[in-house]
């Protein structure tokens, strides 16, 4: 199987056709349950069915028939799978930043990073750094201790995505990550982040 990996390059990531292969099956295999999910709506009573339509909850969501090429349970693993992918390992991130991998592990180990734990090693998601990706995102070391216990595609959503509760005077939304590397306030963010934990 051959797999164009010039997009890679280009963001300056150096990994060949078979490493982002096995990486993304690796990945995808941690992600999927081990069989093939029950319908779940089974379980619910009437009035429990009745009280999550209301509430717009798309109940044909937990189908086992909503499990083809479109169900979300597929398009979170692409995306866990691409996330992992196109993380660094410590050291080409300390190499980038033109610091010790030590230092990274210091980080890591106080939650002002964040990293995917892959086996053995750690990978640490691009979306931590500026649009050169030379840099850490200013604040990064306030924010990211609110993303402990979070599950890493609820962190790359709610980091890239424009949030209501950040605009500017001309009401343009920013994403929390844009806010910060517009000079924003990280404590607002720091606040925002506590959603990620009540959604959870």
């Amino acid at each position: 199987m051959s797999v164009d990996v010039t997009p890679f390059h280009r963001a300056g990531l150096e990994i060949d056709g078979d490493e982002f292969v096995r990486r993304v099956m690796a990945a995808a295999i941690r992600m999927l349950p081990s069989r093939p999910i029950s319908d779940t709506r089974a379980d619910l009573s009437e009035d429990e069915a009745a009280f999550l339509r209301e509430a717009s909850v798309n109940l044909s969501v937990f189908s086992p028939a909503n499990q083809g090429v479109d169900s979300p349970l597929l398009r979170t693993a692409e995306e866990y799978a691409a996330l992992l992918a196109t993380s660094l390992s410590i050291g080409e991130l300390a190499s980038r930043l033109g610091i010790h991998p030590s230092r990274l592990r210091h980080r890591l180990a106080e939650h002002t990073l964040f990293g995917i734990k892959d086996g053995v090693t750690w990978r640490l998601p691009l979306f931590q750094l500026d649009d050169h990706g030379q840099r850490l995102v200013p604040g990064l070391d306030q924010v990211a201790p609110t993303w402990t216990g979070v599950h890493p595609i609820a962190v790359r959503r709610w980091f890239l995505e424009p949030s209501s509760d950040l605009q500017n005077r001309d009401g343009r939304r920013f994403s929390p990550r844009d806010w910060l590397l517009t000079g924003g306030d990280p404590r607002t963010v720091v606040e925002l982040g506590a959603e990620l934990h009540a959604d959870g």
